[in-house]
């Protein structure tokens, strides 16, 4: 059952419910609807400041503002449906401008999020920032580079504030085997997420130079770069060497995932829930591995009842480690690399006039 709660009040009985939250992206989405034959259902008291508490199974599962709220009457029926997003949506919609200097980037994470009253929860230890600067754009587009250039994941929370944390190493919640507890799966191979060539420009504001690198996914026999600024932080994260590596291991990581369908919202430990891990058996697959979940999903409706749709991947596409030989893949332990021959990496090149 999904609860609707605020002004010390709950509104119940949604007939299509669609959760979903995701590790690449700072807001949890919510879209719920109900219809009624008989007599009107009413108008909820909504406005552009409430915050709502969206409960689940009585367990909350999301903090939301309102973004859209429809109603449909005809002569015999009455419709509401509602569109919200977690509190986090003021750093994905608003553009601000904001230069910061030697912090850590948990301090500019936190500077950012008190400021759009974001609540924040700091779960790893970071790595100094020289240099961080935004000029009339999205906050979360900034502070999403930053954390992905730190190895690190920025993810919603139930409170509808944001989590900084490492992907988990933490064992399995929960184990599922395709022809007992899981009810689907999809292969995904997503080619269009990678790139040939990824290359990385940066500036070292100590030696006052341009810097530059690029590093080679050798699948591709053509040309499809990915040109970027190193996320305006010069070599205070990791460098635009190693900006480039992760770049292309995440993605190469990425671009292989299952989505897996399950009955209910609940593992036996809770809800399903982002950045924690599962063991998915799929015999016909060759799959018996450990997978994180990036994605996922509640929804009900008249036909299929309550499900759970998660998007796992190896942890290597949230790490951007490269997957060592010998290691199952993320979608099957069969799976064989395919190459048209290596080219080396260029190394760093210094170019003051770039």
């Amino acid at each position: 059952m999904v609860e609707l709660r605020f002004d010390g009040k709950r509104y119940g009985y949604w007939q299509s419910v669609q959760i979903s939250a995701s590790v690449d992206d700072l807001c949890a989405s919510v879209n719920l609807a109900v219809m009624s034959f008989e007599q009107g259902i009413g108008i909820l008291p909504l406005s552009e400041n409430t915050v709502v508490e969206v409960l689940v199974d009585g367990e909350l599962a999301a903090t939301v503002r309102v973004d859209k709220v429809r109603r449909k009457v005809t002569a015999t029926s009455h419709a509401i449906s509602i569109q919200a997003r977690s509190l986090g949506r003021e750093l994905v919609d608003c553009q601000y401008s904001a230069t910061l200097s030697n912090l850590k980037l948990s301090e500019i994470v936190n500077r950012l999020c008190t400021l759009f009253k974001v609540p924040l929860k700091i779960l790893a230890d970071t790595a100094l920032v020289p240099d961080f600067a935004m000029q009339c754009e999205a906050p979360a587009n900034a502070l999403i580079n930053a954390a992905r250039a730190s190895n690190l994941l920025l993810y919603p929370s139930p409170d509808g504030g944001l989590i900084l944390s490492e992907p988990t190493a933490d064992a399995p919640v929960a184990t599922l085997i395709y022809g007992e507890n899981l009810l689907s799966y999809d292969v995904i191979d997503e080619y269009k997420i990678r790139f040939s060539e990824y290359v990385v420009k940066g500036y070292d504001h100590e030696s006052s130079q341009s810097t530059k690198a690029s590093v080679i996914d050798d699948a591709f026999d053509y040309f499809r770069p990915m040109h970027m600024i190193a996320d305006k932080q010069g070599q205070g994260v990791g460098g635009c060497d190693r900006r480039a590596e992760l770049e292309r291991n995440r993605r190469k990581a990425r671009a292989h995932s299952l989505e897996l369908e399950v009955q209910g919202w609940r593992h036996d430990a809770g809800l399903w829930a982002i950045n924690t891990q599962v063991r998915v058996v799929i015999q016909p697959e060759g799959i018996d591995a450990v997978f994180l979940i990036g994605d996922r999903s509640f929804s009900l409706d008249d036909k299929g009842g309550s499900i759970t749709t998660l998007q796992v991947m190896d942890r290597q596409a949230f790490v951007g480690e490269k997957v060592t030989k010998g290691k199952a893949s993320a979608v099957s332990k069969k799976a064989k690399k395919k190459g048209n021959g290596r080219r080396k990496k260029p190394k760093t090149v210094i170019n003051p006039g770039e």
